[in-house]
C-alpha cells in the first residue's frame, strides 16, 4: 500500500529534478556563449599568460596590503584579547563575544537638557542612581555619569601576617634579606639569635617575621596586659596584628607577633654586699683608668692581643696579657659576683649593667671589688692572672644579654 502511494510522488520529484538540471545546463551554455562574445579568445589569451606568470607576485602584494590594513585599524586591540572577536574564536571556545563586549552609549534622561548657566554644573556629591545590570552610576537626574572610585593597588595588596622560613641564597646579606621582606636588620638578627658580626651561609634557614618587632611564646600565667607592659607597647596593637577576638584570646604555647618591640632581658637581681669566705679582696694599687667616651663599651684591659675568638665552642673572648696587668669595667654597673674558684673562670667578676646586660671578667690573680659594689666605666676590678681552667696569663671576657652569650667584639671598642 505504501509503495503505491510513494510511486507517483517519486516520479513527480524525478521529473522536477530533471527539468531543473536541464535548465541549469542550458544556462551554463548560454553563459559561456555570452562570455565568449564579450571576451574573445584573442583578448583573453594575453591576460591568461600574464596571470599565469605573475600570479604569485599578485598574491603576495594582496597579502601585504591586507596585513598592513589590518594593523592600521587594530592598533587599539590588546594582546591578551587579540582574536577574541573572530568567528574562529567563537567556534573554538563556544563562548559568545557579544556577551562580553558590550558597547556603551550615552544614555539621556527623560527630562529636557538643563542650561548650564541657569542651574550650574552638577556636583559630584549629588546622590547617584546605579543601574543594577550595568553597574554604572548616574547623577540623580540621569543626565551624566559619575566617575567610579577605583581602589589603589596598595590598598588591595594583602599584608603578610605569618612567620615564614627563608633559605639563604648565594650573595645574601642580612641587609639584602631585610630589604627583600621590608624589615630592618635588627628584626632578623633578634629572631635568629644573631649579632651584627654573625656570618650567614647559603642553605642556612632564617625565620622571617611579617613585621618589624619580635615574636613571643605565651607561657603559663601570661596575660596580654602583662606582655604589653613588658615590651612597652599598646596591647591593642598586639590584638590587632594577631587578629585576636579580645585580650583574653591567648593560649599557652601560642606564638604572638609583638610589632615594633625590642627583645626583653629580665633584670639581674644584685645580691646583698658580702665577702666570700674563699675570696680575698686586695687593696687596689690602681683604682681607675681613663678610657675614651663612646657609645660602645670600653676595651677592658691594657693589651689588644686576642688569643682566642668567640665561637660556638668558646663563648667569650680571650685577651692575652701579662701577670698583674689591670683589668677594668667596660661599662658602669653593679658587681653581682666577685669570687674565686679552683676551676672554670677561677677568680672572676660579673657586673650587671641593667636592662639584662652583664659582663664577665675571668682568671684574675687579685680581685679589688666585692659583690654589691657600684663601679664606673674604667674602674679597675683587679689584676690579670691565670687562675681556674687557664694556661698562661690572659683575660676571659664575656658579654651576656638575658643570660645568653654574644660576641664581645660587637660591643667593645
Amino acid at each position: 500500500m505504501l509503495a503505491k502511494l510513494l510511486t507517483p510522488i517519486l516520479k513527480t520529484i524525478g521529473i522536477i529534478l530533471k527539468k531543473i538540471l536541464i535548465l541549469e545546463i542550458r544556462f551554463f551554455y548560454w553563459l559561456k556563449k555570452y562570455f565568449k562574445k564579450i571576451f574573445p579568445e584573442d583578448t583573453i589569451k594575453p591576460i591568461y599568460i600574464f596571470l599565469n606568470k605573475y600570479i604569485s607576485h599578485i598574491v603576495i602584494i594582496v597579502l601585504v596590503f591586507i596585513i598592513s590594513f589590518a594593523n592600521i585599524f587594530t592598533s587599539e586591540i590588546r594582546a591578551e584579547t587579540y582574536g577574541e572577536k573572530s568567528i574562529l574564536f567563537v567556534l573554538a571556545t563556544g563562548s559568545d563575544y557579544e556577551d562580553e563586549y558590550i558597547e556603551e552609549g550615552l544614555i539621556s534622561g527623560d527630562s529636557e537638557t538643563a542650561s548650564y548657566y541657569d542651574q550650574g554644573a552638577i556636583s559630584l556629591t549629588e546622590s547617584a542612581s546605579v543601574d543594577e545590570n550595568m553597574d554604572i552610576a548616574f547623577s540623580s537626574d540621569n543626565s551624566s555619569l559619575i566617575k567610579p572610585e577605583i581602589p589603589s593597588l596598595e590598598a588591595a595588596t594583602p599584608t603578610r601576617d605569618k612567620i615564614v622560613e627563608y633559605t639563604v641564597q648565594q650573595g645574601d646579606t642580612i641587609s639584602t634579606i631585610g630589604a627583600k621582606f621590608g624589615l630592618n636588620q635588627n628584626t632578623i638578627l633578634w629572631e635568629n639569635s644573631l649579632t651584627a658580626t654573625s656570618y650567614i651561609r647559603p642553605g642556612q634557614k632564617l625565620t622571617i617575621l611579617p613585621t618589624n618587632g619580635i615574636s613571643y611564646k605565651v607561657v603559663k600565667n601570661d596575660n596580654l596586659a602583662k606582655i604589653a607592659s613588658r615590651y612597652s607597647i599598646d596591647k591593642n596593637k598586639i590584638i590587632e596584628f594577631n587578629r585576636l577576638a579580645d585580650e583574653a584570646d591567648i593560649q599557652i604555647g601560642q606564638m604572638l607577633i609583638i610589632p615594633e618591640a625590642r627583645p626583653y632581658y629580665p633584670p639581674v637581681v644584685a645580691s646583698k654586699p658580702k665577702l666570700s669566705n674563699i675570696t680575698k679582696i686586695f687593696t687596689p694599687t690602681q683604682t681607675h683608668v681613663d678610657v675614651p667616651a663612646s657609645d660602645k663599651m670600653a676595651w677592658p684591659t691594657t693589651t689588644h692581643r686576642i688569643s682566642q675568638y668567640f665561637n660556638w665552642r668558646h663563648i667569650g673572648l680571650d685577651i692575652d696579657g701579662d701577670f698583674g696587668d689591670p683589668i677594668w669595667a667596660a661599662e658602669a654597673g653593679v658587681v653581682i659576683k666577685s669570687i674565686c674558684m679552683k676551676t672554670g673562670y677561677g677568680c672572676h667578676v660579673i657586673i650587671d649593667h641593667g636592662n639584662g646586660k652583664t659582663t664577665l671578667y675571668g682568671h684574675f690573680q687579685k680581685l679589688y671589688v666585692k659583690e654589691g659594689q657600684q663601679v664606673n666605666r674604667g674602674d679597675v676590678l683587679g689584676e690579670e692572672g691565670s687562675t681556674g681552667h687557664s694556661t698562661g696569663a690572659h683575660l676571659h671576657f664575656e658579654v651576656r644579654f638575658g643570660g645568653k652569650r654574644y660576641n664581645p667584639l660587637s660591643y667593645i671598642k
